[in-house]
């Protein structure tokens, strides 16, 4: 049985980007691998939000919440309730899947801007939740979290966190492009095309945004739950509104519906600016020079595939190149 084209090319991508992190891992410095492993958290988040707004084409500016669960909980089971770090994370999950439930179920009934505000509303009330809940230590956070480990294995350095983060991010990688070829991924694509065409043949579009939702909830909790524990430390700043705005700057540079540009948003976004440190005060002007470059030339995102026109007239200009160039060829 032959293989589909678009599982050997993932297939070969999966096997390059997998390479290229063990480089990294090995010839990276302290500060670049503590740099990439923020990169692989936050693109693990991001291939969260690409389910939700990739997939099923629903806003949600709320998912600092998630965010912040996976983020509390695991510092919370660690530190005050001595638990294990896998416990915390299996907690912040739960937690996050029950928010999910319960929120999702009203606010995904909306659509459009309704939809954003009701959302926008939820992750601002989690940040004043954290700011002022004594369980969580307001703006002093809670520090001293131990380090991951599972089955006795301590990720304690940061070459062993830097491992993990990407493992599981890759995990990630696989898991949304699965599905993504999943029944369940192609009736989200219908809900994102046409909710009434969707309904006509038979999807509960309803009950299919709530488990995009809850999917999408999954993946972010177990970034938030990854952070703690190289970070160490949780603060409601981490779950503030800039961060799901980053979030979300990384999810449209990359390529909505794209896992691998969740990778490579998470990489401009959280790399760059150390790229541009250099710079001193002009790195915002220059970051939102490129940022705009980007979302201008290539709007669809940069890991999104080139549109029909687009291949044609690509087609169109190499042809014409090599038509140029063979009276040159022949005199000579």
């Amino acid at each position: 049985m032959s293989v589909p084209h678009d599982a050997r090319r993932f297939a070969l991508a999966f096997v390059a980007v997998t390479v290229l992190v063990c480089v990294v891992g090995g010839m990276g410095s302290a500060y670049t691998l503590t740099v990439m492993s923020q990169v692989g958290v936050f693109a693990l988040a991001t291939l969260g939000l690409t389910i939700l707004v990739g997939y099923a084409g629903q806003i949600s500016f709320g998912h600092t919440l998630f965010l912040g669960l996976g983020g509390y909980m695991s510092a919370l089971a660690t530190t005050t309730w001595g638990l294990s770090p896998l416990v915390g994370v299996a907690i912040g999950i739960a937690a996050s899947v029950v928010a999910a439930v319960v929120i999702g179920w009203p606010t995904l009934k909306l659509r459009g801007h309704y939809l954003a505000m009701a959302t926008f509303a939820v992750g601002l009330g989690f940040y004043a939740v954290a700011a002022d809940t004594k369980v969580f230590n307001g703006f002093q956070g809670i520090a001293g979290i131990p380090p991951m480990s599972v089955l006795g294995v301590e990720f304690a350095d940061v070459v062993s966190r830097y491992f993990l983060v990407w493992a599981v991010t890759m995990l990630g990688v696989l898991a949304a492009w699965r599905l993504r070829r999943m029944r369940f991924g192609r009736s989200l694509r219908m809900v994102a095309r046409d909710e009434a065409a969707a309904a006509a043949v038979g999807i509960d579009v309803h009950r299919q945004k709530l488990a995009a939702f809850v999917a999408s909830a999954v993946f972010v909790s177990i970034a938030g739950s990854l952070q703690v524990h190289i970070t160490p430390f949780a603060s409601p700043e981490n779950y503030s509104f800039p961060v799901i705005i980053q979030l979300f700057v990384m999810l449209f540079i990359g390529g909505l519906g794209s896992v691998w540009g969740a990778l490579l948003g998470s990489l401009i976004v959280i790399g760059l600016p150390e790229l541009l440190g250099g710079f001193g005060n002009y790195e915002p002007v220059i970051y939102g020079f490129l940022l705009l470059a980007i979302l201008i030339t290539r709007p669809a995102g940069l890991a999104a595939p080139l549109s029909p026109t687009a291949r044609h007239a690509l087609k169109r200009r190499i042809g014409g190149a090599r038509v140029a160039r063979t009276p040159q060829e022949a005199g000579a």
